[in-house]
């Protein structure tokens, strides 16, 4: 059963990940990114739990580790020489700090893109996008929903695999290689025949005829208007934030970070308001929970 912010309307969570995903990207400000860094974080870690959160800190790490040793190998710019290399290039303090920045963004972007892959199912893009492109949005439906079925599928069949490969006692490359062919072709087939039975299904339903209507559990109420007013504003005080020079910063040819003042302050606070709006709905929601039980 979805609780808290997974029941909002679909426009209003696809408006929101979108907010938080672009500022996350295209502001590579320090504090903007930790901001960012931190609620995602804190998101994962509500929404998914501990086990959750260390599978994503485990993706992400790598990807990470490799950006931050990377990129002070290729881009030698600044002007704070730390050491140099025996090719006579300079190990810069500035690219060490923007391969860190780089690293963190990233890291970022694939955690609320990870949270974005969790809260935004396939019947809410049906409810945004059925009526405006139906076909595009059935095949994006289609497509999240078979990748979560071929994923149960493919491990109950490599769990019958292991019980096999168990009973027959022989643990050699080979015979690894043949249940790897073999569980494969069981998927292939499984594939073949999920596909024909999904569209006889779809046939039998009507589609494809004129005049058919779209079904939605979702209604657009008083709170889904307050999330998105909410949103649009904390996107209007960061854009003006970033045109009037307030979130100002550079790492090249120097680390600039300078801009202080209130409208950075305000920044800051709206932005970190922008990211923890989901968490602030779900923990308002519990409460209201424990105050109802606490009644009965």
């Amino acid at each position: 059963m979805e609780t808290g912010f997974k029941m909002f309307h679909p426009a209003a969570q696809l408006l929101f990940f979108v907010s938080v995903i672009s500022v996350t990207m295209f502001v590579m400000h320090p504090v903007i990114t930790g901001i960012s860094f931190i609620a995602s974080v804190l998101w994962i870690l509500c929404d998914g739990g501990i086990c959750a959160l260390l599978r994503n800190l485990k993706f992400t790490a790598v990807t990470s580790a490799m950006i931050i040793i990377i990129n002070p190998l290729i881009s030698h710019n600044g002007m704070t020489a730390i050491t140099y290399f025996p090719d006579g290039n300079p190990l810069t303090l500035e690219s060490v700090y923007f391969g860190i920045a780089a690293a963190v963004m990233i890291s970022c972007t694939l955690k609320w893109f990870y949270s974005f892959n969790r809260n935004f199912t396939s019947d809410k893009i049906i409810c945004l996008f059925g009526r405006i492109m139906p076909k595009p949005a059935l095949l994006i439906s289609m497509t999240l929903g078979f990748i979560e079925k071929f994923k149960t599928k493919m491990n109950s069949v490599s769990e019958v695999q292991k019980i096999f490969d168990c009973y027959s006692g022989e643990n050699s490359l080979i015979r690894r290689i043949k249940s790897a062919v073999r569980i494969f072709s069981v998927m292939i087939q499984w594939s073949l025949e999920n596909s024909i039975d999904t569209a006889d299904s779809m046939k039998s339903r009507g589609y494809g005829l004129q005049k058919r209507t779209a079904y939605t559990l979702y209604r657009f109420l008083p709170r889904d208007g307050f999330m998105v007013a909410i949103t649009v504003v904390c996107d209007l005080v960061i854009i003006a934030a970033v045109f009037c020079g307030a979130l100002e910063y550079s790492y090249y040819p120097y680390f600039l970070l300078d801009s202080q003042g209130i409208v950075t302050m305000a920044a800051y606070a709206v932005f970190a308001l922008l990211c923890t709006a989901p968490l602030i709905v779900n923990i308002l929601e519990e409460i209201k929970w424990k105050s109802i039980r606490s009644k009965i």
